[in-house]
């Protein structure tokens, strides 16, 4: 249908109107503000007041994480940093990285004379190669981080004694790449082992191959040491200024499950030292999906960004200073660890066993898993908040012919102008001998009120949202009755309740 539409079908392909460069970038840049998502604001500390100290910290502050990996990843015409949009705000602003994600060179001390990690060429046709020691003075766990412009094929070779620290991945991961983690600033690849190393002298052999076109690579590393080093300086920047913005990164890669919800490397001990230095710490997300917070409490302000596209950098400016509300809400919930959600703590429903996952919930997905099982999320579904404030009344609810029209009054009950998404939800069926959710999404509106602005909204209920699905019948069955009705501010923030008679 897309395709005959754009008249790709015809055996013709229509000439492709010229890119309009400043129209996208005003699309998407729209579409990052209106998306983003204010999960926590308390004490004031958003929007921020110009003219301040701010301290800008993590990764992401000061390279943008545009999109996901694999088929996710986008090159865009252009994407400023963070750190760049944030500068013209503040009265001074300094940067610290606070979670180093592509490592520090290998102490000159630790490997054999003459070897130089960081910078080394292969020539075409050629192969480096180095059979040697790596001296380890205090036992910890390293990661090592090889940086490297060869294709997978001839990625180098590293042996710690006699293990392949980078094997080669069979099928399509290999060349997944895009998001933060797989490239260095420099455009070289990047691959990392995790391992535990004794002290003392260790067998390090490392085979480059030059192949058609030459080679450069670097062998890094991060351990304990080099990331406390980076979190004392994340903490310096914090204690010198008067608010603190710091960017925290999950890293999505099409074809690579993620064994956990909580967010990578060090990032929470960093979160955990910066906000004990500084309160005034926002925390802006750049992650793909839910993510664990266990230091949230401590924060001043969440606010969730996701990849926000090559505008990102300008509209979490715009959002931090309030240039604009914050208008997005969230479309999932969000757990509260990786022990409280649907598939938590059953091998057989996730990973799976023997290549077989078991989808066994049911209906009860999403919101609906917990509000049947009675478990609180960190936040739920519908969840997002704004600069100002809304009240909901005056409830009304009828059925027609073509569904339901539930009609209720939003008052902007602060003193800015701002944008409230007002959700209906619908209890079960008492007719229906189904299966069904506590409470079930019927319908939204998203609206943007003026401060003291009231308006009166009709919510409408498609017949299908008050319907289930019936296996025997092989159709979606009308959920008939008596049926109640809530409105809210999201699925855990019911704040009206009526009922109406659904069909007939």
């Amino acid at each position: 249908g897309v395709m005959d539409r754009f008249g790709l079908l015809d055996g013709t392909t229509p000439s492709r109107p010229d890119p309009d460069a400043r129209a996208g970038a005003a699309v998407a840049r729209e579409v990052a503000e209106a998306g983003a998502v204010l999960l926590r604001n308390e004490h004031g500390t958003l929007p921020l007041a110009g003219g301040t100290s701010v301290a800008v910290i993590g990764p992401t502050g000061a390279r943008p994480l545009v999109s996901g990996g694999g088929s996710a990843h986008v090159v865009p015409e252009h994407a400023d940093s963070p750190l760049d949009a944030l500068r013209p705000r503040a009265a001074r602003v300094t940067y610290a990285l606070g979670e180093d994600v592509f490592g520090r060179p290998v102490p000159a001390s630790a490997l054999d004379p003459g070897f130089d990690t960081e910078a080394q060429r292969v020539e075409a046709g050629r192969t480096w190669t180095y059979d040697g020691t790596l001296t380890v003075t205090d036992p910890e766990e390293w990661t090592f981080v090889l940086h490297y412009s060869g294709t997978p094929p001839l990625r180098p070779k590293v042996r710690l004694d006699g293990e392949e620290l980078f094997p080669l991945t069979p099928g399509w991961n290999e060349y997944f790449t895009g998001g933060l983690l797989t490239h260095a600033d420099d455009g070289l690849s990047v691959r990392r082992k995790a391992l535990k190393v004794a002290r003392g002298a260790h067998r390090l052999t490392i085979t480059a191959p030059g192949g058609d076109t030459g080679q450069l690579f670097r062998l890094r590393r991060i351990t304990a040491a080099t990331r406390a080093d980076d979190v004392a300086e994340a903490v310096r920047a914090a204690r010198a200024a008067r608010d603190v913005v710091l960017f925290a990164y999950e890293d999505a890669i099409e074809g690579q499950d993620r064994t956990t919800i909580a967010l990578p490397g060090n990032q929470e001990r960093l979160i955990e030292a910066v906000t004990a230095a500084n309160p005034r710490t926002t925390v802006v997300l750049n992650t793909s999906s839910a993510t664990s917070m266990p230091w949230l409490e401590r924060t001043g302000a969440v606010l969730q960004m996701y990849y926000p596209g090559q505008e990102g950098a300008a509209a979490t400016a715009a959002l931090l200073y309030g240039d604009r509300d914050p208008g997005g809400r969230l479309t999932q919930s969000f757990p509260a660890d990786d022990d409280h959600h649907p598939v938590a703590g059953d091998p057989r429903r996730y990973p799976g066993v023997d290549g077989t996952e078991a989808y066994a919930e049911g209906i009860h997905v999403g919101h609906r898993w917990y509000d049947a099982e009675d478990v609180r999320p960190l936040f739920p579904f519908g969840h997002g908040l704004s600069y100002t404030s809304f009240a909901y009344a005056d409830p009304d609810a009828r059925w027609r012919a073509d569904g339901l029209d539930v009609a209720f009054t939003v008052r902007n009950t602060g003193r800015r102008d701002g944008v409230d998404v007002p959700q209906v939800y619908a209890g079960p069926s008492p007719d229906l001998p189904l299966d069904q959710p506590v409470r079930v999404l019927a319908g939204y509106r998203r609206l943007a009120l003026r401060a003291g602005e009231e308006r009166r909204v009709t919510v409408h209920v498609e017949p299908r949202a008050l319907s289930s699905w019936d296996a025997e019948a092989h159709d979606w069955v009308l959920g008939t009755g008596v049926r109640a009705l809530w409105i809210g501010a999201s699925s855990r923030d019911l704040r009206l309740r009526t009922s109406v008679r659904v069909g007939g």
